[in-house]
């Protein structure tokens, strides 16, 4: 084991020690490995739960991640130690931004000419388990040149766009497909065309793979408002297949809207009239009241027993007949910002109709230099709240022009009914960032009450320039019967070209 962790503990070294030299800001994250880590490493999610939110990162679908990450663990995605830092230039071009924008008609169809300057990048993401051993990995080259986009790797796709026309040839999958739901890779050769009316845009489409899978689709966008925004977009597509094992014919139907509301995807797989079809439902909204802004947020998975073959779901998602969670949230306007979140999440298996459903409720409060979130959360609500996780997490927050330091330190215990209060997970971490693409943070944490039975080491560093961008998250663990090793690793390198 000592062998193994080495190489972990030089690469981690190398980039702290890079972190240090300044680098221009690059875009921030919104879920990252770091809080998978966490939420893992703290027994909020379990492995498999992890692994899902993971794999979704590797591929880039950060949307899903999130909607997993907020219905597994109950938190928000975005990373509440560490905001993004802007540069100088950053918040200069900020302030040269025009205060009006041109209708989204004329954006799309009076587009400036793309450059004639070839460029793209090179991107390697690995994960590893407690052994060292690669778990994934996955490799992408991407090359821009006009109206082309070329990338090979794990993905091989050659895209063509031209006022909002597009063209795609190779492995296509939700992206390219502007799909609600997430779909399977299939290989083949997918066409968008949009006319442009008084009223609106209308965009047909069509897919075909090598497996004979057709897909027309019809969508419209109207254009809305006084300066014609389009804010709302509905979408119709029809699947024809053949299954491979039996050769018989295959039908389903599908449709989607999306708007600043959210959106809404039912997907009909007509087998049994009786079935339920796939459906998926994201709504939410914010609204600024006098003394404070309130917001919510639903986000839910229903589908009986047959699913669409094309449709790419998390296990647990596949495994439910409900899936999903409901977020309301409580921002005062006071000058310390004081907020109140409720979250629940419920699940029905497919199998039976007995839910599994959690309740959190968190509140968090104080100035930036010591501000505090207390937290409890009901694991089972079926069986009254038997059990009970409550979390204490205190925060010191320092900025300097570009840079951030925080401190902080955490208290989580679960509480059994009749017996108590079980081992308390205590943590203390130190983060620092220099912009929103350079960032390093070290915690400690103790889950079993004790330094002697277990410690774990969670590190993080990230770092970026014009050229290139590397991070590296670990989480090294020690106990009584082992030596310091990796439990379990995520590494990228791109390099832009």
């Amino acid at each position: 084991m000592r062998i193994l962790y080495r190489p972990y503990l030089t690469v981690f070294l190398i980039l702290f020690a890079l972190n240090l030299t300044p680098a221009y800001a690059g875009s921030a994250h919104g879920l990252t490995e770091a809080q998978v880590f966490e939420w893992w490493d703290d027994g909020i999610i379990d492995g498999d739960e992890a692994r899902e939110i993971l794999d979704l990162l590797e591929e880039g679908n950060e949307h899903e991640a999130c909607l997993l990450a907020e219905v597994y663990a109950l938190e928000s995605c975005a990373s509440e130690d560490i905001a993004p830092v802007k540069t100088k230039k950053q918040r200069h071009a900020k302030t040269q931004q025009p205060a009006t924008k041109a209708p989204v008609k004329e954006q799309t169809r009076k587009s400036e000419r793309p450059s004639l300057r070839p460029h793209g990048y090179v991107e390697w993401k690995g994960r590893t388990d407690s052994l060292g051993h690669l778990e994934s990995e996955r490799t992408e080259l991407r090359f821009d040149f006009y109206r082309y986009s070329l990338r090979l790797g794990t993905q091989s796709l050659l895209t063509y766009r031209n006022e909002g026309s597009e063209a795609h040839f190779g492995q296509i999958s939700t992206k390219e497909l502007h799909s609600v739901i997430p779909l399977d890779t299939l290989w083949g050769t997918a066409l968008f065309y949009p006319l442009y009316s008084p009223i609106g845009i209308f965009r047909f489409g069509g897919l075909l793979d090598t497996a004979k899978t057709i897909r027309p689709s019809f969508a419209f966008t109207p254009f809305r408002g006084p300066k014609k925004e389009n804010d709302f977009e509905m979408e119709l597509a029809y699947w024809n297949h053949r299954h491979p094992a039996d050769n018989v014919e295959r039908h389903s139907f599908s449709a989607q809207a999306k708007g600043t509301w959210g959106n809404f995807a039912i997907w009909w797989v007509p087998k049994n009239a009786s079935d339920l079809p796939l459906m998926k439902l994201q709504l939410q909204h914010r609204e600024k009241m006098e003394y404070a802004t309130i917001a919510w947020k639903t986000d839910a998975y229903v589908h009986g027993d047959s699913l669409p073959e094309e449709a790419h779901l998390s296990a647990t998602i596949a495994k439910s007949r409900l899936w999903g969670s409901q977020t309301i949230g409580v921002m005062a306007r006071d000058t310390w910002k004081s907020k109140f979140t409720a979250n629940a999440r419920t699940m029905i298996p497919l199998e039976g109709d007995t839910s599994k459903t959690r309740f959190k409720a968190s509140a968090e409060s104080g100035p930036g230099v010591l501000r505090g979130t207390a937290s409890v959360t009901c694991l089972s609500a079926e069986e009254h709240c038997g059990q009970k996780d409550l979390a204490l997490k205190i925060r010191s927050s320092w900025n300097v022009d570009r840079e951030q330091l925080v401190f902080s330190g955490k208290v989580r215990a679960r509480h059994t009914r009749d017996e108590g209060f079980g081992t308390p997970l205590y943590e203390a971490g130190i983060a620092y960032a220099q912009d929103a693409a350079n960032s390093a943070s070290i915690a400690i944490t103790i889950p079993k009450g004790a330094p002697s039975r277990e410690i774990r080491l969670r590190s993080s560093a990230e770092v970026g320039n014009d050229f290139l961008q590397m991070s590296l998250t670990v989480t090294f663990r020690r106990t009584a019967e082992e030596e310091f090793h990796p439990l379990h690793a995520a590494m990228r390198a791109k390099v832009m070209f």
